[in-house]
């Protein structure tokens, strides 16, 4: 049995099932366009008090993937709320907020020296972008600073899609065309 004889709609079957959406599913596969605001290495990480609000300000250094630009990153930790899971991009703050509040102690998690406070302080890992805040012997809780995707990764995708949808569409209509005129549907007179 020769390909070309194959009834019409099996071939439009086919090319719905193995065609249709190539450059569009790609487009919006997870990851394309994906970039990453992370913590800079290293971040810089200051942390401080406000009696005012009872929370802690969070003040880092922040990159963007494929950028060499640092750029100063603050937020309120809430540390009265339990830690937020990464990714996450907090509600971000002036820098300056950070001016007139008690500086809070930062301590490496390598020091050899161990630390002995009354008061709130922070260990802060040498490998990841994390810290666990303590009030005197209390562990308060274990924070990883935000690492977040880019939103302009998500508005090139909406931005390509009608251009993608049109590709899928042309490759499903040739397709088509091509078949059609394999089986005699058009008859071209001179």
């Amino acid at each position: 049995m020769k390909l070309a004889r194959l009834p019409g709609f099996v071939w439009l079957g086919a090319a719905s099932v193995f065609l249709s959406g190539c450059a569009t599913s790609a487009l919006w596969k997870e990851g394309t366009f994906a970039r990453y605001h992370e913590p800079a290495s290293p971040p810089n990480l200051k942390l401080f008090h406000s009696a005012r609000y009872d929370d802690v300000l969070v003040h880092y250094d922040e990159t963007y993937e494929g950028s060499d630009v640092v750029k100063p990153r603050a937020y309120w930790l809430r540390c009265n709320h339990e830690p937020t899971p990464n990714p996450h991009k907090p509600r971000f703050v002036s820098v300056k907020a950070a001016r007139g509040l008690a500086p809070i102690p930062t301590v490496d998690a390598d020091s050899a020296a161990s630390p002995v406070h009354t008061s709130t302080y922070a260990v802060v890992s040498t490998n990841a972008p994390d810290f666990v805040l303590y009030s005197g012997e209390a562990n308060l809780g274990c924070y990883v600073l935000p690492v977040y995707r880019d939103r302009a990764g998500r508005v090139a995708q909406v931005l390509l899609t009608p251009l993608a949808v049109v590709a899928d569409l042309t490759i499903v209509g040739g397709f088509i065309f091509l078949q059609a005129w394999a089986g005699g549907g058009f008859q071209f007179s001179d």
